[in-house]
């Protein structure tokens, strides 16, 4: 490993936080490996240091409606304000190619970011033994559209929640036009 690449990858890590506050712990680290300047072993090592250093922070948010995959509150990382600083320090310094890439980049990351959060889905079993199914569209931190329903079995909420995730907007408009024809 060159002297140069933890600091690099510190940086990087620090310029997609101080793009995309809020941003989920797997995001950021889908970023940062998507920029081909770290592999997975650098990019840990840098956030555990950004973390000890605390120019990063890294948890549960109040009010978080987005579960990971085992349906655990999705972490969140945010820049701090001595992370900001540094940042504005050592910019200047990160190289030419980095510094384009990174500009160029986070354009595409903020729209993931916000396409991320609009859409919810979950699941949890209730008292009559079925499972009840949340789905949400959320706007700007408001929810334009919820849907929730009892599954007969965890696989359909499963099912439910997966198809929720990967089509919602086509999802969403079949629904509003079947609710809003007229027979």
């Amino acid at each position: 490993m060159a002297n140069t690449d933890l600091p690099n990858a510190k940086i990087i890590i620090l310029f997609i936080l101080s793009k995309i506050s809020g941003i989920p712990s797997s995001q950021l680290m889908e970023c940062a490996m998507e920029s081909l300047y770290m592999d997975y072993f650098l990019y840990s090592q840098a956030k555990k240091e950004l973390l000890e250093q605390r120019l990063m922070t890294e948890g549960e948010r109040k009010g978080e409606l987005r579960k990971d995959a085992s349906g655990r509150t999705v972490l969140s990382c945010d820049i701090t304000p001595a992370g900001i600083e540094i940042l504005n320090r050592l910019m200047p310094s990160v190289p030419a190619g980095i510094r384009a890439y990174l500009t160029s980049a986070s354009r595409s990351w903020k729209k993931e970011s916000s396409e991320d959060s609009s859409v919810y889905a979950d699941y949890a079993p209730n008292d009559e033994g079925t499972w009840v199914v949340d789905l949400r569209l959320i706007e700007n931190h408001a929810t334009t559209f919820q849907l929730k329903w009892n599954a007969p079995t965890e696989d359909a909420a499963k099912r439910t929640c997966k198809r929720w995730q990967e089509a919602t907007a086509e999802t969403y408009l079949e629904i509003l036009r079947i609710l809003s024809e007229e027979k």
